[in-house]
C-alpha cells in the first residue's frame, strides 16, 4: 500500500524506505520518459499554437477575411492559445482517464474522446474571446455573435478536436513525453 506521508522523519519511523540509492535514481531517470510538468506545457502550448496558427487562418481565409484580418486574429490568438493550451492538456488527459479510454483503444473512441474534451473545454473558451471581443468593438458583449460562434465550432470540433489531439500527441511523441491517453502531467 502507497503511503502519502511525506515527513522523511515519519516514514523511517514507519520502518519505510525513504530515498532511492544514487543508482536506483539513475536507473529511474534512464528507464522512464520524461514526464516534468513543464516540459509537457511547453509542448502543448508549442502544439496549440503551431496547430491553430495553421488550421485557423485557413478557417479564416474560407470565411472571408483579407490578409491584413488574417494576421490579426491568428497574432490574436496566441495570447489565448498560450494561457490556455497547457489547461487544455491537462483537461485532455482527465478526459481520457474520466472515460477510461487507454492509450490502445480504438481510433473511433479516441475519435470521441478528442471531440468531446475539444468541445467541452476550447468552445467555452472561444465563447470568452468572442463575448470580450466583441464587447471591446461594440461596447457591449453581442450575444448573438457569441451563440454564433459557439455553434460554428461545436459544429467543426469532430474535425478540429481529433486533428488537433493527434498532433498533439505526435508532439509529444517526438519530445519523449507520455499520450494524453497515458497521461503526462500526474502519474
Amino acid at each position: 500500500m502507497e503511503t502519502f506521508i511525506n515527513a522523511p522523519f515519519l516514514l523511517k519511523w514507519m520502518g519505510k524506505k525513504t530515498e532511492d540509492s544514487l543508482e536506483e535514481r539513475v536507473e529511474k531517470a534512464e528507464t522512464s520518459k520524461n514526464t516534468s510538468w513543464s516540459k509537457t506545457a511547453v509542448v502543448d502550448i508549442f502544439s496549440n499554437i503551431t496547430y491553430t496558427t495553421v488550421v485557423g487562418g485557413l478557417m479564416d481565409y474560407f470565411s472571408g477575411l483579407p490578409l491584413n484580418g488574417i494576421v490579426a486574429a491568428r497574432i490574436t490568438s496566441l495570447g489565448t492559445n498560450a494561457l490556455t493550451s497547457a489547461p487544455y492538456g491537462m483537461y485532455t488527459e482527465f478526459v481520457y482517464r474520466i472515460t477510461r479510454t487507454p492509450e490502445q483503444a480504438s481510433r473511433t473512441r479516441k475519435w470521441v474522446i478528442d471531440t468531446l474534451a475539444f468541445a467541452t473545454f476550447q468552445v467555452p473558451v472561444y465563447s470568452a474571446v468572442v463575448g470580450v471581443g466583441s464587447f471591446v468593438s461594440e461596447g457591449r458583449v453581442d450575444f448573438e455573435k457569441v451563440k454564433h460562434g459557439a455553434e460554428y465550432l461545436t459544429l467543426v470540433s469532430p474535425l478540429i478536436g481529433p486533428t488537433l489531439g493527434m498532433y498533439m500527441n505526435l508532439c509529444r511523441k517526438v519530445t519523449g513525453l507520455d499520450s494524453t491517453a497515458t497521461g503526462s502531467y500526474i502519474k
